[in-house]
């Protein structure tokens, strides 16, 4: 009888979780509108304190500069670094349109003298790219999709004001709440944990991409390509978006070159420089500097970006590795949920939250 009521307790508590999963999901999704901008107004508040952290080491005269001077001068850094990166994107979007009629015929050139004797008519792909595809709309909504969460700025602002304002009361509010020195001292190593991981993971992964994008930018001055400095900085961006992101970064180029020039070779020469470049990054570089100190599986950061890029779209897509660290520092804080961690691993050797 014990045993029977045990079973019926775990299958409610199974039936509970969920319950509580599915309508966690439906949450997110619905409310992806409010929720986006405050996880990026967190992504920004994080920055502006680890440079408003860097910028308390320097001097003026032996005195130091005031928090608040240097947290104005973090967050003016950030903005003028969005309103570049906007500025360049907006720019460079508007001059390609402008090309975009001449790029269309040359798709519709290239399509139109295929090899081995075949005919456009003969096959769907062709024909729709031929007929129904608009290389400037396609352009335009790509550049609509990077900028769009600019357009939540000010809902972002709001954010991080208040974020800014409780600041100062966050850690009073953790240790009342974790009730003991014990679950304060864990919930403390978990925060360090994340803001280790995290923190490697960001600089790791904007010196990799600065790299990839400064080498890809030199081959595709070395072939000529027009706009290679806006390809370089998208080239930069979407290096963030692990596995599908250097995909789209190799391919993106190539099929500029396809449609810029009148033969194969730039194209194919875009293709095996890029292409080496991504390989040795992805390959050597990337796991020489960052190694195997997140120990996320490679599945496991698949099924994120399918995950959050399904709810959340591109946002997602970046902030799933960072949500998925996160979330595995947490599940392997507790023994309940450790094993869950170990599941979500590379190889089920998690380290300790006390690592430095």
């Amino acid at each position: 009888m014990d045993k029977s009521k045990d079973i019926y307790i775990k299958s409610l508590h199974a039936a509970a979780w969920v319950v509580i999963g599915t309508m966690a999901v439906y949450f997110l999704t619905i409310a992806d509108y409010l929720l986006i901008p405050f996880v990026f107004a967190i992504l920004l508040w994080y920055l502006i304190n680890v440079l408003e952290h860097s910028m308390s080491k320097i001097r003026i005269r032996k005195l130091q500069i005031p928090r608040w001077i240097r947290i104005l001068v973090a967050l003016l850094i950030i903005i003028q670094v969005f309103n570049i990166v906007a500025g360049i994107i907006v720019v460079n979007v508007s001059k390609i349109i402008e090309v975009a009629p001449q790029y269309q015929r040359n798709l519709e050139r290239l399509l139109l003298d295929l090899p081995f004797g075949l005919k456009p008519e003969e096959i769907p792909v062709v024909t729709w790219l031929t007929q129904e595809l608009n290389i400037a709309r396609v352009i335009q909504r790509a550049a609509m999709g990077l900028t769009g969460t600019l357009g939540n700025i000010g809902l972002i602002l709001i954010y991080l004001i208040f974020l800014f304002l409780e600041q100062k009361y966050f850690n009073s509010k953790i240790e009342k709440a974790a009730g003991n020195d014990k679950n304060y001292r864990l919930i403390k190593d978990i925060l360090s944990a994340i803001d280790r991981d995290i923190r490697r993971y960001v600089g790791v992964k904007s010196l990799v991409s600065f790299i990839t994008a400064v080498a890809s930018w030199g081959v595709m001055k070395w072939v000529g390509l027009e706009f290679a400095s806006f390809w370089a900085l998208l080239i930069f961006i979407l290096n963030f978006i692990p596995n599908i992101g250097s995909l789209i970064a190799t391919v993106m180029p190539v099929l500029l070159a396809l449609l810029q020039f009148d033969t194969l070779r730039p194209a194919v020469m875009t293709f095996i420089g890029i292409g080496a470049i991504q390989m040795t990054v992805g390959n050597f570089i990337d796991p020489a500097l960052l190694g195997k100190s997140l120990n996320v599986s490679p599945l496991v950061i698949v099924l994120s970006l399918v995950f959050w890029g399904a709810i959340w779209g591109l946002p997602g897509l970046f902030l799933a590795v960072p949500i998925t660290v996160i979330l595995m520092i947490v599940l392997n804080s507790f023994e309940s949920t450790r094993w869950v961690a170990k599941m979500l691993s590379r190889n089920g050797n998690l380290k300790s939250l006390h690592t430095s």
